[in-house]
């Protein structure tokens, strides 16, 4: 019979590590320094999520190439921030989780680089068709009800530019090309959050079983 200090320890020990589940050689990961690791993940995540659900829509509403383009800026200056996160210890589950992460960070900032790009060739001085060149195209996103996120911007947007009513339908050819960068990039942004959204549960499912007694439901921590 184990004595019962040795039992307690041995409790301890098996909520603070788990081991690997790629197969092979045990490997110990800290408890701790996992959460603490997601932690700090999480307070970049908070500052995307803002972006995403405020800044990039009311960007794009706005036409607004400039800030755009700052954004696109800022989302490169976030995954510094992760690049800088200390990770000796962490679950490697937990570091797949934030190079998912990153790959949404890289969908977003194509998203706004492109469509700033979009904007700038829409207000461009070159020569058009005579029916786009007689008006500025009219574009209306979220006018009656915004959208919540940048998915839901570039979908008014796209939406918007696909019902242009020009004649022969010939307006729109010169952004064509452009658009269908834009396009490309929300399909993008789209598969990539799936994708995370997808493993994250998985993850934190296995989180849950493998190290009791942290709060892996938080959304600071998981989402």
């Amino acid at each position: 019979m184990k004595a019962p200090g040795l039992a307690l320890a041995i409790a301890v020990l098996a909520a603070a590590v788990g081991c690997s589940r790629q197969g092979g050689a045990p490997r110990a990961y800290d408890a701790a320094k996992t959460y603490g690791y997601l932690q700090r993940v999480g307070r970049v995540r908070s500052l995307i999520n803002a972006d995403n659900r405020d800044r990039i829509p009311a960007m794009i509403r706005s036409r607004d190439s400039v800030m755009l383009g700052a954004e696109a800026t800022k989302t490169e200056q976030y995954k510094r921030s992760l690049a800088g996160i200390g990770s000796e210890g962490v679950d490697p589950d937990a570091l797949t989780f934030t190079r998912n992460f990153e790959t949404i960070l890289d969908s977003y900032r194509t998203v706004c680089t492109d469509s700033a790009e979009l904007f700038r060739e829409m207000g461009k001085e070159s020569p058009r068709p005579p029916a786009v060149a007689a008006a500025p195209l009219a574009i209306r996103i979220g006018a009656d009800a915004d959208p919540v996120d940048t998915i839901g911007a570039v979908d008014s947007l796209l939406d918007s530019m696909d019902r242009v009513d020009t004649s022969a339908r010939a307006g729109p050819a010169f952004l064509r090309p452009i658009l269908n960068k834009v396009r490309d990039d929300r399909d993008k942004l789209r598969a990539a959050k799936a994708a995370h959204h997808d493993f994250t549960v998985t993850m934190k499912a296995e989180f849950l079983k493998w190290y009791p007694g942290r709060d892996w439901n938080s959304k600071e921590i998981l989402p």
